[in-house]
């Protein structure tokens, strides 16, 4: 429709226009597959008609049908995941599950704050560059062999993705792999290595057999790598997903569904001990290590064999022979990812108080709790003096105020040095004394980088599991896994992590996790196993999704450079999934099942039991 508005030329005369607020014809639109509003609309009305015909006391079932109709639409994604997320919120107050107010406060709770802090941080790390400093330096200090250059571009993601998403770690790593496999491309043309030996047969009797080399360039100018370069190519562009995959393990803000992991089970048991960024850390950063090794080492023994080998024997210390070339090689190697590392320049300052406020913050994450003696939070609920009826102090200030509070000072904190130079109390001739300043986070970068898809998923899967245990689905799901009471809990658990890693591989993982976990609840409690056994299992399986490009956002990243075909994500990728499902179901069964003390079914899991839980925090 169009309105009018003033507009005043140069000589002061103000006239009238017509502003025209209709849509640009011109504008370009998302455009999506037809089946995929037919098939939302269809899923919406069948998942409508069959809950409300069933009778309100088959509460079970109502709950089934939105539970059905989320999990369809997040499979097939014929809907934004974020969107989907938010059919509970239609659905459960329309069925007689929840009423709207109950279901609305989960969208947003604790656990989405943690999230919301942790993306802030990240946020600001990489708008000022740390990651990549940090990624060129270990490089530049691993870089000297295949083998190592393999272990380096692995052990950068892996790190980084603990804290950084691990799309945006990806996306960060691979150019700068390229660029080192662009140098090395041409360090093996200038040494001759690219050259190709062509062999010759005799024509007579009398003529020897011979052979020469041969230089073929291409029409645009480029020449063909040697095979034994492209095959390289492929390990070293798979280590980046692949770490930054393994890296989101290790801490409990690294990735998605461990945060659903902790919603869920703060939802289904409200009140008791779920896992902090401490408790994961000291479980899950082993598992993460020995995969990260694990995973490295099978990358090399596929696309890196003899270079694995050298360096494992220690043949590289007293074996010098022969290897002019090869160190020749790796030290102009070497010396490319330095002269991409002098580009950064020294230190700056919004990058020294970034790695400081980094280090501060996993510092009063691994010491808010202590076992033993008081943690730095204990402390201040001693100050405080609020003592709860069982003699124990109320602990106020867990993991999300540490990192909400650090993201609060990055909106504060001036990304310039303030006392640079001499300090001047007035302003210069003509100056101004109040200037705009540049702080290391601002509200524009927030709001385009921020995904806030992911908040919607953790607040949807915190809504099913409510609902769930609302409607007494819970219950009903265990009912029909008591035939598996007598099995043993490590076949469960294998089955359950290969089943997970398989799964994850067609759907998000998030969407995953946050489906199966309240499943994963109800086959606890119908085996009588601690539901943290199980449910730690699916979660850690959901990052193991190493076989297809569409499985991930690393892994739909590396596919896009033209070394990477789907046969070698499949190949090597279903390498790295047995390994690593066998690896998770170990640790999970041994030391996570001893350091959370897993041994025991705890009463208040029980829903047929009305024993009264004593619970120390």
């Amino acid at each position: 429709m169009a309105g009018k508005y003033e507009k005043v030329d140069d000589s002061g005369l103000v006239s009238i226009e017509e502003e025209d607020n209709r849509a640009d014809p011109d504008a370009e639109y998302t455009k999506v597959p037809q089946w995929k509003t037919v098939f939302t609309l269809f899923v919406l009305f069948i998942s409508t008609v069959i809950s409300m015909n069933l009778p309100i006391e088959a509460k079970e079932g109502r709950a089934a049908c939105v539970i059905l109709a989320t999990a369809m639409l997040w499979m097939t994604e014929a809907v934004p995941l974020m969107i989907t997320a938010l059919l509970p919120a239609i659905m459960f107050p329309m069925v007689g599950i929840m009423d709207t107010k109950e279901v609305s406060a989960k969208y947003f709770n604790y656990v989405s704050m943690l999230m919301m802090g942790t993306f802030l941080v990240a946020e600001s790390v990489e708008a000022c560059g740390l990651h990549k400093r940090i990624a060129l330096k270990i490089l530049s200090l691993l870089g000297r062999g295949e083998a190592l250059l393999m272990l380096g571009a692995s052990l950068c993601t892996w790190i980084l993705s603990m804290f950084m998403s691990n799309t945006a770690t990806t996306a960060m790593m691979l150019p700068i792999v390229g660029s080192i496999l662009q140098s090395l491309r041409e360090i093996n043309h200038s040494l001759g290595e690219d050259l190709l030996t062509v062999h010759f047969d005799k024509e007579s009797p009398g003529d020897k057999d011979h052979s020469t080399t041969v230089d073929i360039i291409r029409a645009d100018g480029s020449r063909p790598d040697s095979k034994g370069f492209k095959w390289f190519c492929k390990g070293l562009l798979l280590c980046v997903p692949y770490g930054a995959s393994i890296g989101g393990i290790a801490t409990l803000t690294g990735t998605p569904p461990n945060l659903v992991l902790k919603s869920i089970f703060e939802a289904t048991f409200p009140g008791q001990k779920s896992v902090d960024y401490q408790t994961w850390f000291t479980v899950a950063f082993p598992l993460s290590l020995i995969l990260v090794f694990a995973g490295w080492t099978l990358l090399c023994l596929i696309y890196a064999r003899s270079s694995y080998w050298y360096l494992i024997t220690g043949k590289f210390i007293w074996d010098k022979s022969g290897k002019n070339k090869e160190v020749q090689k790796w030290s102009y190697v070497n010396k490319a990812i330095r002269k991409e590392y002098k580009k950064l320049g020294g230190l700056r300052f919004p990058e020294i108080l970034l790695l400081l406020m980094l280090l501060l913050l996993i510092f009063l994450w691994l010491f808010r709790k202590l076992e033993g003696f008081d943690g730095w939070a204990e402390v201040h609920a001693k100050a405080i003096g609020n003592m709860k009826e069982n003699g124990q102090y109320k602990i106020y200030l867990k993991d999300a105020w540490v990192v909400i509070t650090l993201g609060l000072f990055l909106f504060i904190i001036p990304a310039e040095n303030p006392f640079r130079g001499i300090l001047k109390f007035k302003p210069p001739p003509g100056g101004k004394r109040f200037t705009r300043v540049k702080r290391l986070l601002d509200l524009e970068t927030v709001m385009k980088k921020t995904p806030w898809d992911v908040l919607f998923i953790l607040g949807g899967g915190y809504a099913i599991a409510a609902g769930c245990k609302d409607s007494g689905l819970s219950a009903w799901i265990g009912e029909q896994f008591s035939f598996l009471h007598n099995s043993p809990h490590v076949v469960i658990a294998l089955v359950v992590s290969s089943f997970v890693a398989v799964l994850t591989e067609f759907a998000s993982n998030t969407a995953s996790t946050t489906l199966l976990l309240p499943v994963l609840v109800s086959l606890s409690q119908a085996i009588t196993v601690h539901p943290l056994y199980l449910m730690m299992t699916g979660t850690l399986s959901a990052s193991l999704a190493f076989c297809l490009p569409s499985a991930t956002g690393p892994n739909a990243l590396v596919f896009a450079y033209p070394e990477i075909k789907v046969i070698d994500m499949i190949r090597t990728g279903l390498v790295m999934n047995f390994v690593c499902v066998l690896l998770t179901v170990a640790a999970t069964s041994t030391w996570v099942y001893t350091m959370l003390d897993l041994s025991e079914y705890p009463c208040w899991a029980d829903p047929n039991d009305n024993i009264t839980c004593t619970f120390t925090p």
